[in-house]
């Protein structure tokens, strides 16, 4: 997800030009990180296979994979951000637990220029009159980029939140900070 990975490099950018440290982040210890690995490595099998497998069983990964995360938000939650980051993560996991997929706007899609595949695997479809919570859907255009949810940006901004922190913190504070 393109909108995480630019929140949390302006988030150390400006944690480093406050005084903070790249080390200081690596030093952060993350519980169940292997569960990160497992899911993404899951989602991206269910995308690719996603042609040889039935939908219900590609949105079951989808739907697992995202309270696999979950899991590792909960028992990482003393870190800062990591609250706002489960949020967005549990609203986007509600519209596609709802609809079997990410509903994706029409219009959204045509202001970011980014148009619809032909298939949209089975992360994404496109939103309808029968779309349950289309509101939580990839509603947001973002020009030339991509089309994102108001999950999105809640996950966005507590992966942001979290990386300023941890790269704000002293060192061995940041290793403490998510052992409790």
């Amino acid at each position: 997800m393109i909108l995480v990975l630019v929140a949390a490099v302006v988030a150390a950018g400006i944690a480093l030009l406050r005084g903070g440290s790249l080390s200081a982040l690596a030093a952060t210890h993350f519980r169940w990180t292997w569960i990160l690995f497992a899911a993404l490595i899951s989602q991206v099998a269910a995308d690719f296979w996603a042609s040889e497998i039935p939908r219900a069983a590609g949105v079951a990964v989808l739907v697992l994979s995202y309270a696999a995360v979950a899991g590792f938000m909960i028992v990482n939650r003393s870190l800062s951000g990591m609250v706002f980051a489960a949020a967005g993560l549990a609203l986007n996991a509600l519209v596609i637990a709802s609809n079997g997929a990410m509903p994706v706007s029409r219009w959204a899609a045509r202001i970011a220029g980014v148009g619809f595949p032909g298939d949209m695997r089975v992360k994404h479809e496109v939103a309808g009159p029968d779309t349950v919570l289309p509101f939580l859907g990839d509603v947001i255009p973002i020009p030339e980029v991509q089309v994102i949810s108001i999950g999105d940006v809640i996950l966005a901004l507590g992966i942001a939140i979290l990386v300023y922190r941890q790269t704000l913190a002293a060192p061995d504070e940041a290793a403490k900070t998510a052992s409790g």
